[in-house]
């Protein structure tokens, strides 16, 4: 192990004196070092890297499941829909024991249903994750770590639910440990079922025309995921593991909008859009790990993992034009048959030395390789008869290579306590794009190295008052998807297209932070991000193209206050409050668009829960969030909010829990956006079928001392997240 360390130490000595290229990846570092030890560990704890809320110390969780402690975790906020927020900011990513869930926002949210907090040990919120972590997302990262132990028996629980709104949808779960001896094994299954309609509406003006549009889309969809694995301990030092992640979805998607083109009020034409675009995926990884743990001095965990990812749609879209006159237009037809696949393989080591008692030194390496084969056939309907499009299909290969290192170092000294860690990424990309004429576009081949510096620093004022200051920067990488040269049309006036130009946006990032009683929060943070991604519109005749770009620079400054407030012992509460404030300087050029903008807002996001035990073991909850209107880039969102009530009772000798639960009480979810430049004015409404009730019965069996599966990070986190799904 010593050669080891002296060979990665040398590594980061060389790393530190070469010279970065243009483009930077970005990583930060975090550090995991206790200020107080206490005999009783309290709910919540504030570490000098993260929070941890420790389950055991709050009897009140009995009964309730993993999103439901994430809905008072400090800093995290569940919006109705079940997307998971931080700072603010969707695409956090979940682990359950190092392990990244690989689930879409609706999926993930059925998981952690099925995971009861009897099985929870710990949660660990990362708001800025270390050295050891990739480099990539600035959502942060959630951590649940199941419990422990070595009593041998079979348990594991079942949930289902029932959603009514204006349409039905359903979905359950199972959850299964098995411990033997030297075998843990362990398995999640989870399915879901439903329908929905939203009212989709756009509004455009232009110099002498308005195009007024009225949509309904139609979304059948369904899908399932499973988390299968087993781990086999070689001796009390010694464990190796298998675990297998599967996710599959399918959405039948039947769209169809009317378009009203008015000249100066009096109208023109009535357009008639049917889309219809049956789309599935499936997703398959393959982890092997293999753990050392000498006490806890030492520790070597290694990963190999494979992850494939298809994704096939065939969508046919139907256009027909009416005519003031009362004369039909000939039907005109677009075929989009579209494939995707992607394949990525990653190997990963991470070693842990404490060299003393107030000394800890982590350092490791990862390998990833990346490889996108995309198609996209079109086909026009020309006078009956569908021919091939040859300047819109296309065949998109895209390959990237990330090589990392890491050294991290953490200690404390008397009342202060300190993380410092370099991380260094060297990222090659490139792609090959080639039209059925043969005609090729190449994305320039880059290679670029990058240093990712952190810092971490906790002070203990007294043992209920702590202040700590943190310096980062991060990477976004572009989606894979994004990069994709395609021009997809998805109706008479509305198309996306990709951009294989797109380069990592890179965020610097300060954060001071005060603590109270390890519970209370309050962050000033602030950021810049440079060749910031946007999803920008640009108007082209009667036509709007969306098209992702590194459309400018993103200044924000954000106060994040979050507590948890016990009124008594029958009435708790938590509050979430996230003033902020941002800017945009935007670029745009493209579509025979160029144009310098500037934008600027405040906004607030806002989140409320109130928990009441009304004995009997009958609880009930409301719950309420409010999103103030902000402005982008171009874009310019109204204020969004929802009140949410729900009541639960334990049953069958506190074996089984039922719940009632009514969400966006009032049906305030309308999204509204308008986007603006020289030549666009976009109004853009969505109203979906948020207003529903739902019921729901879970019911935990055998032995709820077993151990559960335990902790595992496989290599491929942030490259799987940059799967569109």
């Amino acid at each position: 192990m010593q050669k080891l360390l002296t060979a990665y130490l040398l590594l980061i000595g060389t790393i530190a004196q070469a010279q970065s290229l243009p483009v930077e990846d970005t990583l930060k570092s975090t550090t995991t070092s206790e200020v107080t030890v206490l005999a009783n560990k309290p709910f919540i704890r504030t570490l000098v890297d993260k929070t941890v809320l420790n389950i055991a110390a709050k009897p009140s969780s009995a009964g309730q499941n993993a999103l439901d402690l994430l809905k008072i975790a400090p800093g995290v906020v569940v919006d109705p829909n079940e997307n998971i927020q931080m700072g603010g900011k969707n695409g956090v990513t979940v682990l359950i024991d190092n392990q990244n869930t690989q689930l879409s926002a609706q999926d993930l949210a059925q998981l952690l249903k099925s995971i009861e907090s009897d099985n929870i040990k710990e949660i660990e919120i990362i708001t800025n994750p270390s050295a050891k972590y990739d480099a990539a997302g600035n959502a942060g990262i959630i951590n649940i770590i199941l419990k422990k132990s070595l009593t041998n028996g079979f348990n594991g629980s079942v949930t289902g639910n029932f959603t009514q709104s204006t349409h039905h949808r359903m979905s359950g779960s199972t959850n299964l440990n098995f411990r033997k001896n030297q075998w843990n094994w362990f398995g999640n299954l989870g399915i879901n079922k439903g329908y929905q309609e939203t009212i989709a509406n756009n509004d455009r003006k232009l110099v002498n025309q308005q195009l007024v549009q009225r949509g309904i889309e139609k979304d059948d969809f369904g899908g399932n995921n499973n988390r299968v694995g087993v781990d086999y301990t070689l001796n009390k030092k010694t464990t190796i593991g298998f675990l297998w992640l599967r996710n599959t979805r399918f959405t039948n998607m039947d769209n169809t909008n009317l378009t009203t083109i008015q000249q100066q009020g009096i109208l023109d034409t009535n357009v008639v859009t049917n889309s219809i675009a049956p789309n599935s995926f499936n997703r398959n990884n393959y982890n092997v790990n293999y753990r050392w743990v000498n006490g806890n001095k030492q520790s070597l965990n290694i990963d190999a993992d494979y992850t494939n990812f298809f994704s096939g749609l065939n969508n046919q879209v139907i256009i027909q034009s009416i005519p003031s006159n009362g004369l039909t237009s000939p039907v005109n037809g677009v075929n989009n048959e579209a494939e995707v696949n992607i394949q990525i393989s990653s190997v990963r080591a991470d070693y842990t030395q404490k060299l003393t008692d107030q000394l800890k030194l982590e350092t490791g390496f990862k390998s990833v390789y990346s490889l996108a084969n995309n198609g996209l056939l079109v086909s026009q309907d020309l006078n009956g008869v569908w021919k091939a499009d040859t300047s819109k299909s296309n065949q998109f290969q895209f390959k990237e290579y990330i090589h990392a290192a890491y050294i991290s170092v953490q200690t404390n000294y008397q009342k202060w306590s300190f993380q410092a860690g370099l991380r260094a990424e060297q990222t090659t990309v490139n792609g090959l794009s080639t039209n059925l004429l043969k005609q090729a576009i190449i994305k320039p081949d880059t290679a670029y190295l990058n240093l990712f510096p952190t810092l971490f620093v906790q002070y203990q004022l007294k043992q209920n008052h702590q202040l700590g200051f943190t310096i980062t920067k991060r990477i976004d990488r572009p989606n894979y998807q994004d990069q994709n040269p395609f021009i997809y049309q998805l109706d008479a006036f509305n198309s996306e297209q990709g951009n294989p130009y797109l380069i990592p946006q890179i965020t610097y990032g300060a954060e001071l932070s005060y603590t109270y009683k390890y519970a209370t929060n309050v962050k000033i943070q602030y950021g810049i991000t440079n060749n910031y991604i946007e999803q920008l519109t640009y108007q082209v005749g009667k036509n709007t193209i969306q098209t992702p770009q590194n459309a400018g620079t993103r200044k924000m400054l954000n106060i994040s206050i979050s507590s948890p407030v016990p009124v008594s012992n029958w009435w708790n509460m938590y509050i979430s409050l996230s003033p902020f404030y941002q800017s945009y300087a935007v670029t745009l050029n493209g579509f025979g668009t160029i144009e310098n903008r500037s934008q600027s807002s405040w906004g607030m996001n806002g989140y409320m829960s109130q928990n009441f035990n009304l004995g009997k073991q009958w609880n009930a909850d409301i719950s309420g969030w409010y999103n103030f209107q902000n402005a982008t880039t171009i874009y310019r969102s109204k204020a969004l909010g929802s009140i949410n009530l729900g009541i639960s009772k334990k049953i069958f000798k506190d074996q089984a829990t039922i719940k009632l639960a009514i969400t966006d009480l009032l049906n305030t979810q309308r999204w509204e956006q308008t986007a603006t430049t020289n030549i666009l004015n976009l109004r853009t409404y969505r109203k979906w079928e948020s207003r529903n009730i739902s019921i729901s019965f879970s019911y935990r069996f055998g032995n709820n001392k077993i151990k559960s599966a335990r902790d595992r990070e496989t290599g491929s986190i942030a490259e799987i997240d940059r799967i569109k799904q």
